[in-house]
């Protein structure tokens, strides 16, 4: 197979979505050996290491970082070209969008459909385009893959696809996050262990409103708390304005914006515990990403969270503030409490692995390149033994890397937390 890969998200700021697209494509092109790869992106991405295969073939055009307009152009009507050009078998858009008019094999990645279930989150502009486009495009690409069971429900419920059109290929957590590393000495405003960590965009949908006013309602309750509440992200234009209100202890809630992973990795291994009351994820990396890096987690009992986090996290009403209140409470104030959940944690985050990832996107690769066009999709996986065993393998071999030396060292850490 020749697979095209729509390349426009490695030139975007990388937050969930574009992270995840990444962690995809680079595994693919790691372990797969059999197909040719073509990458369609801009020019910087010529010579990463990344992509140094033999079997891969780096299509530098004209796509720039922060310029939304050109680039969409870019893929609706530039991208088409290069992939007849090079003959493309498939086409692959892990990030959301595709180009629209595009005639031949397809697969799109539609991680979530908040903007049709929750469209009040949203701009006027940002949710009228995406209900046009992206029905139009799950409609016309050969095969959907999304990130959990909610997501493909909704998927079939909103836009009426057939079930065999829809394949279901959880994510998993990049290597910055689960891979056992020292705590950065890097200086920081906070005491190593005195924080709640918040890691997400400030969109409507993360109700960081409902965030801020338990963490307030925690230190009014308990006043020998000192602890501070640390946010990390940035709002998109693409959203509504987000009320922030943070009253009386508004010198305790400290406003990061974005930073590296590197730096993320570092807050998340140093926090007391990450809170994340999300009211909607289609899958939710934060709170797998904070059990990767051995923080205990409050989250969500909403949409595809529960499916991510299984029993290692406590799970609460995300618009129940007191609910929030005595959940942060009860992790902040139990040490032998945080301690199971740093060890349910690690233990959860190795049933997501990226060899497994790539293992059911050549699924669906497979599937849709050996199928006739008087043929129906089928959920049968066509993926040959040889690069299945293969995969496997290395699933295997990563897990063992991961399993118990990972859980023995944060155990052994307890995030320096046990005794707090």
């Amino acid at each position: 197979m020749r697979i095209g890969i729509n390349g426009r998200f490695l030139v975007a700021k990388r937050t969930g979505v574009q992270r995840a697209a990444y962690n995809i494509v680079k595994t693919l092109v790691e372990v797969d050996r059999d197909n040719e790869y073509v990458i369609f992106t801009g020019k910087e991405q010529v010579g990463a290491p990344e992509w140094n295969y033999p079997n891969v073939t780096v299509v530098g055009d004209n796509l720039r970082p922060s310029e939304s307009i050109r680039n969409h152009f870019w893929e609706q009507v530039r991208l088409p070209r290069l992939a007849k050009q090079y003959k493309i078998d498939i086409l692959h858009s892990p990030a959301n969008v595709a180009p629209i008019f595009y005639s031949g094999k397809s697969v799109i990645h539609i991680h979530d459909l908040c903007f049709v279930v929750n469209p009040q989150w949203y701009s006027f502009t940002f949710r009228t385009v995406y209900n046009i486009i992206i029905p139009i495009l799950a409609k016309r690409a050969t095969k959907v893959i999304t990130d959990s069971n909610n997501s493909r429900n909704d998927l079939l419920q909103y836009f009426n696809l057939p079930a065999e059109r829809v394949s279901l290929v959880y994510l998993a957590v990049d290597d910055t996050f689960s891979l056992p590393r020292p705590i950065s000495s890097e200086k920081s405003s906070v005491r190593e262990d005195d924080y709640i960590l918040y890691a997400g965009s400030l969109e409507p949908r993360k109700n960081i409103n409902i965030l801020i006013e338990a963490y307030e309602k925690l230190r009014h309750q308990y006043p020998a708390i000192k602890t501070k509440l640390i946010l990390i992200g940035g709002e998109s234009p693409l959203f509504a304005s987000v009320q922030l209100n943070a009253r009386e202890f508004r010198d305790d809630v400290v406003f990061k914006g974005f930073v590296s992973d590197a730096e993320l990795s570092d807050f998340y291994r140093r926090a007391k515990l990450v809170a994340y009351p999300s009211l909607y994820e289609g899958f939710g990396l934060p709170p797998l990403e904070a059990m990767a890096s051995g923080s205990p987690v409050v989250t969500s009992s909403t949409s595809s969270i529960p499916e991510v986090v299984g029993n290692a996290a406590i799970l609460i009403n995300p618009r129940d503030r007191e609910q929030l209140t005595r959940a942060l409470h009860r992790v902040l104030t139990d040490s032998s409490l945080r301690k199971s959940m740093i060890k349910a944690g690690a233990e959860q985050v190795l049933r997501f692995n990226w060899y497994r990832v790539a293992r059911g996107v050549l699924s669906v690769y497979y599937e849709v390149h050996q199928r006739r066009v008087d043929q129906p999709l089928t959920v049968q996986s066509f993926i040959p033994v040889s690069v299945w065993s293969a995969l496997r393998k290395m699933e295997s071999l990563k897990t063992a890397l991961m399993d118990e030396k990972k859980i023995r060292s944060l155990m052994a850490s307890s995030k320096s937390q046990g005794g707090s």
